[in-house]
Order: C-alpha cells, then structure tokens, then sequence
C-alpha cells in the first residue's frame, strides 16, 4: 500500500507541481522564487536531518519528510532550469520539450526507490 501511494504521489503529484511552477512566463520574480523554494527545501531537509535530536531511523515520518523536502528542491532546482532555458530560447519547440522532460524529470525518485526496495535484503 505504501508503495501504491509513494507511486501515485510520484507520478501525478510531481508532474503537476512541476506544471503549476513553471505554467508562468519566466520572469525575474518567478526566477528568485523558484531559487528560493529549492533552497529553502533542500535546507529544511538538512536541518531535519542533522538538527533533528532523535535519529532518523528511529523517527520515520521525520525521514519522510525529509525525503519529500529532497525532492520538491529537485522539483524546484528543473523548474528553475526550465524557465531559464525558456527564457533564453522563447521557441514553442523549447516550450514543449522542458515541459515534458521536465514532468518525465520529477520521477526521477520513484526508480531510486524502487531499485533500493529490490536490493533491500
């Protein structure tokens, strides 16, 4: 069941956050934000990670959220590259392909965890 969420939350949730931050024309503003978000993610990931009293092992929704924070930075950091590369070449052929290998991008993690799951002992 785990697995089926993590799947769904992967798969569609990703993408869509991924449309919804780069759905705008790029912009300076848009740009400072997006920077911002990835940073601010991936720091609270850290923080969670080494500021966190208890280890992450033995607490695992903070393990979890830490996760999540990981990868909406990375989320972040290809919507940033996005609207960067849109933004130097405003072709409608640019437009299309960053927004496609960007969705296909935010899986990334599935297959992380899905071959961590098959070399767990």
């Amino acid at each position: 069941m785990t697995l089926i969420l993590l799947f769904l939350l992967i798969f569609v949730v990703g993408p869509l956050i991924f449309r919804a931050m780069t759905q705008r024309q790029p912009s300076k503003g848009q740009m400072l934000f997006l920077s911002v978000f990835a940073l601010a993610s991936a720091g609270a990931a850290l923080a969670i990670r080494y500021g966190w009293a208890r280890p992450l092992d033995a607490d695992m929704l903070m393990a979890g959220v830490s996760i999540v924070l990981i990868w909406l930075g990375w989320i972040g950091v290809m919507a940033f590259v996005t609207q960067a590369l849109r933004h130097a070449y405003p072709d409608q052929a640019v437009r299309r392909w960053t927004a496609v290998l960007g969705a296909i991008g935010t899986t990334i993690p599935w297959f992380g965890l899905a071959w961590a799951r098959i070399l767990a002992p």
